[in-house]
């Protein structure tokens, strides 16, 4: 009896997860669509650069959010959640890149191309939850499509912050002769 109770419990945790993560990044996809669709260029771009981004941003973040939470008085611990915090909403944005994606892509196999970017975003988050769930595989294909998703993030929004090359006024102009 304890097992069917336990098996239900975390059946029900991860339906929460899976609820309170999707309602998240439909919000997020729905404030933020322009974001969204550079996130997804992002990664399909430079698959390997945004997992490396993400990956080296999760540790430091962590390590950083560590040591915080060590020093002592009440500034540390608050930096150290406001770390974790900005970690949370940059996963969710970048896997709502990721999933939508996915979900685009799955979609396309069914020869629904004109699909909605909720009805993507919806069908690649329970597909990547769903894949989730299978032990090991699942869990590195998960981690695989989070860090990457945190990555795009991280690509697109040093993009948006890159300055732009401005012609300056100083360069010479080529005069072409009238002749």
């Amino acid at each position: 009896m304890e097992t069917s109770l336990e098996w239900f419990a975390r059946a029900a945790s991860t339906g929460v997860v899976f609820g309170s993560s999707l309602s998240a990044m439909i919000l997020i996809t729905a404030a933020a669509p322009g974001f969204i669709q550079r996130e997804r260029k992002a990664a399909r771009c430079g698959l390997r650069r945004c997992f490396t981004w993400g990956g080296v941003f999760v540790i430091n973040a962590i390590l950083v959010s560590a040591l915080l939470a060590l020093v002592d008085g009440i500034i540390g611990n608050v930096l150290a959640l406001a770390i974790l915090v900005s970690l949370l909403v940059i996963s969710l944005t970048g896997l709502a890149a990721v999933a939508t994606e996915v979900g685009g892509r799955v979609l396309s196999l069914a020869d629904r191309y004109d699909a909605n970017t909720l009805l993507k975003l919806a069908v690649g988050t329970t597909i990547l939850f769903t894949t989730a769930v299978i032990p090991v595989f699942g869990w590195l294909v998960f981690a695989s499509a989070l860090l990457m998703g945190i990555g795009s993030f991280l690509e697109s929004a040093v993009d948006d912050y890159r300055p732009t090359k401005v012609p300056s006024d100083s360069a010479e102009v080529p005069i072409s002769s009238v002749g």
